[in-house]
């Protein structure tokens, strides 16, 4: 019997390592002379203020942690990252039990536009128009607070999916 659960079991793992599957994986799209960026503070087009200190460090912090790019100076950069904030809202996720109509928990929404461009001639490496990231929070005591320290989560996770934009892909699958 023990036999025929490991064929079994080496059946399964080869099933899932079809050739369909193979296909997929993933890698730095960065081509091999960008190995530095500088990233100015991002650029805030939303009516909310004070997104972009925030912002502009999360995106710095998750580029470090990934390591596929090293942060520099803008006249030592191979390429610059320009992150356009261009949507901020608020959606209700909660509400109270005895007042449905009053939200105790929010997700705040950030997306932003990027550019990354090659700073020797200009050129277009990475555009992508739209990337958001949320954090849920709660709402306590007024609205202004409650915002204020939702900021950072919601930075960071934006930070996150621009760096995913940047240095991950997933390449099309041919069928």
């Amino acid at each position: 019997m023990s036999k025929k659960l490991l064929a079994v079991a080496i059946s399964a793992a080869l099933f899932a390592a079809a050739p369909g599957c193979v296909r997929y994986h993933l890698g730095s799209m960065l081509p091999p002379d960008i190995q530095t960026v500088f990233v100015p503070t991002v650029q805030n087009q939303t009516v909310e203020p004070f997104l972009e200190q925030d912002t502009t460090s999360a995106v710095i912090s998750q580029i470090q942690m990934d390591g596929s790019l090293k942060v520099t100076d803008e006249d030592k950069a191979d390429a610059i990252l320009d992150v356009v904030l261009t949507r901020f809202w608020l959606a209700p996720v909660s509400y109270a039990s005895k007042a449905a109509s009053t939200a105790t928990e929010y997700r705040m929404n950030i997306t932003a536009s990027i550019v990354l461009r090659r700073l020797s001639d200009g050129s277009v490496i990475l555009e992508s128009p739209s990337i958001t990231g949320y954090a849920d929070f709660d709402y306590t005591g007024d609205l202004t607070s409650s915002k204020a320290i939702a900021l950072r989560p919601t930075a960071e996770d934006l930070g996150r999916r621009i760096v995913n934009e940047l240095v991950m892909y997933w390449p099309e699958h041919d069928d």
